[in-house]
């Protein structure tokens, strides 16, 4: 089974719940580019989630300079 970067996005949210306060355009980035969508409206679940693909990417070999997060504007 291979599990996508969006997948993982969405299962942590769903088990982490939409907390935090309400963020739009929350986005994590790789060399400029979106990676996942935003997995949820809460400005908390979003740092977890992030957090973990931040984590993912570094392992698989992706430098920390090219991760960044934009980090939208509150609701």
């Amino acid at each position: 089974m291979v599990v996508t970067l969006e997948t993982l996005s969405r299962a942590l949210a769903r088990k982490y719940g939409d907390e935090g306060s309400c963020i739009l355009g929350y986005k994590l980035k790789v060399d400029g580019e979106q990676i996942v969508s935003q997995p949820a409206q809460g400005s908390s679940t979003c740092e977890y989630v992030y957090g973990i693909i931040k984590a993912v990417l570094k392992e698989s070999g992706v430098s920390e300079d090219r991760i960044t997060t934009d980090y939208g504007r509150m609701d």
